[in-house]
């Protein structure tokens, strides 16, 4: 089972009669990634079902199979379940900007129980959202992490009932960050939940301050077995592993992580694989400064953006132009930043063969000592 399958097994039945739960979290996590132009207002005047949302966003052709899993599949079945005929959805904001680094869409979703959940989509096809991705490893907060706060504080002061907070991907970092930094007095009375579902972590700065803090007994985590981004950067906080269909990178998309009934099926731990990568980036990023950090990111960047793309998308469409502006900007990078570029990657290379050579180590210790032969003895 799957998300998709829980709504066609799970749909007959209202919050009344089962209870929010983690999977629901991940339904309205992936609710947030579509682009609800021309249908939800960004103000916090909630009057668009789901039903309607989806009619509109089919009638409009809006197409977002760019995105690894395609938002769209699960709305044309959650439109059709009476578990969510309720749901009312406002406050769409959407906001990218190349210039500001920053690729940012939410929206807060009216339950019908009495209580509201606040949905943060994670990266789409834009540049910006994947520069604002790797920002993440050296910027105290992104552009992003700060208009999450804000959008909070603004629905906070419309509504007053208790929220729920999630996301999935970078979505799940900014709905924690939001959480966090919002206003104290939101924070602590009116945030019940935070969900990050597969989502990145933080710089140690964050993660140790007082206000991360401060939400820890109320956030969960859920990774797949075999996760690479949502082991990224620190944050200690509840961690559910869950199984998936996929393999590798594949598991990141929802829809492949499985479902029992109206939970996760737990996987217990993470794979080796995805143990080995965590603590291989973690000693990898504690090797960099900041500064390091920040010129990588813009040298690469800064070379694709040569291209004149904005999107992924753009930068497929025309492989050997994008290519030809990519190889001419990135001659002209500073030597020193080059050599910065080698140092990250020799450092990296270096950090996996030490978790590899301690794993050995480690497997080495825990073997039994054989039983001595009768001529040793």
């Amino acid at each position: 089972m799957n998300i998709l399958d829980y709504l066609e097994m799970r749909g007959d039945l209202t919050f009344s009669e089962r209870p929010f739960n983690e999977i629901d979290n991940l339904v309205f996590s992936v609710l947030a990634y579509l682009d609800m132009k021309d249908i939800v207002s960004e103000e916090f005047v909630f009057d668009v079902s789901l039903k309607r949302l989806c009619k509109q966003y089919l009638a409009l052709g809006y197409d977002q199979s760019y995105i690894v899993n395609d938002p769209k599949i699960l709305l044309k079945k959650i439109a059709l379940c009476k578990r969510y005929e309720r749901v009312r959805v406002g406050g769409y904001y959407h906001y990218v900007s190349q210039d500001d680094q920053v690729q940012f869409s939410c929206a807060t979703f009216m339950l019908g129980d009495g209580t509201a959940y606040v949905g943060f989509s994670g990266t789409d096809d834009t540049l910006a959202g994947w520069r604002e991705d790797f920002n993440f490893t050296f910027m105290e907060s992104t552009r992003g992490q700060d208009e999450a706060a804000a959008y909070l504080n603004r629905l906070g002061g419309c509504t007053f009932c208790p929220l729920r907070v999630g996301g999935h991907s970078k979505g799940g970092n900014f709905a924690v960050y939001g959480a966090a930094f919002c206003d104290q007095r939101l924070r602590d009375d009116r945030i019940t939940e935070i969900y990050s579902n597969d989502g990145p972590g933080f710089k140690k700065s964050i993660a140790g301050s007082e206000q991360f803090q401060a939400i820890m007994d109320r956030t969960l985590k859920i990774v797949p077995e075999s996760s690479i981004v949502g082991i990224l950067l620190s944050g200690t906080v509840n961690t559910k592993v869950v199984k998936s269909t996929a393999k590798g990178i594949s598991q990141h998309g929802f829809y492949t992580w499985k479902v029992r009934c109206d939970r996760f099926l737990e996987a217990g731990s993470l794979s080796q694989s995805s143990a080995f990568m965590d603590e291989t980036i973690k000693r990898w990023m504690d090797s960099l400064e900041d500064e390091k950090k920040q010129a990588v990111v813009s040298a690469v960047f800064d070379s694709i953006q040569a291209s004149g793309a904005t999107t992924l998308t753009e930068l497929n469409a025309s492989k050997w132009v994008s290519y030809n502006a990519i190889l001419k900007a990135a001659r002209s990078i500073d030597p020193a930043v080059y050599g910065d570029i080698a140092e990250s990657l020799k450092k990296l290379a270096g950090a996996g063969k030490d978790v590899l050579w301690d794993e050995a180590k480690k497997a080495f210790m825990r073997k039994e000592p054989e039983e001595p032969s009768e001529e040793e003895a």
